[in-house]
Formats: structure tokens, sequence, C-alpha cells
């Protein structure tokens, strides 16, 4: 996904880039702090190269942050033909609302529960 969104930037001359992903080890390894696996190492550095060229903040972010990247991409997957939102206004519902509570800084939280089945 990174290495798509990096070619879209380029292709837009986008110059001033914020970069943000909720895994720490893919951004360790952007930023040359880690080693890359040799099976990421092609694409990786492809991304590097991109990052090289623009000026680009990587930054990690915890996953709770990430919400309406993971909605999108939900959306995405979903759908069996391609999906293309222009306008915060052509976003469902759900995607509306994830904004605007960014917007005014109201945490989403995501609670997992669990059911216990008691024996008797």
């Amino acid at each position: 996904g990174v290495l798509k969104v990096m070619r879209y930037c380029e292709i837009q001359n986008f110059q001033k880039i914020i970069l943000e992903t909720d895994s720490l080890t893919l951004k360790n390894m952007l930023i040359k702090e880690w080693k890359i696996p040799w099976s990421y190492v092609e694409k990786i550095e492809e991304i590097q190269q991109c990052i090289a060229r623009k000026q680009v903040q990587v930054k990690h972010i915890f996953r709770g942050a990430n919400h309406l990247a993971d909605y999108l991409a939900n959306i995405a997957l979903d759908q069996a033909e391609h999906v293309q939102v222009q306008s915060f206004y052509n976003l469902p519902s759900t995607g509306r609302r994830i904004i605007n509570m960014d917007k005014q800084q109201i945490p989403s939280l995501r609670i997992k529960t669990r059911r216990i089945n008691p024996t008797c």
C-alpha cells in the first residue's frame, strides 16, 4: 500500500508528504533504522528512493488513530469494482462520522468483547 501511495505522490508531484503507518517495523525499515528482510528489499528500497526525492516525514501512529484508513481499506476490499472517493460528501455516513470525530478530537475506541458461556 505504501509503495502505491508513494508512486501516486510522485505522479501528482507532491513535494511535502506526511506518511503515517501503524507498523513500527515498517517505519523503522523506511528510515533505515532496521534491516530489511530479503523478501521486502525491492519494494522497501523503491519507497526509500521516493522518500529521498521528496520532503517526507515518516510517522508511527497507533492503530486507533488509523480508523479512517482501516475503514476505507475495508470498503475497497468489499467492493468488486474500483472505488474512488473525491469528496467528503461522497463518503458513506460512517466515513463522514469518523472524519468529523477526528476533527473534533473525539477519541475513537475499539472495544472487543468476549462472550463467556458458563458451564452448568
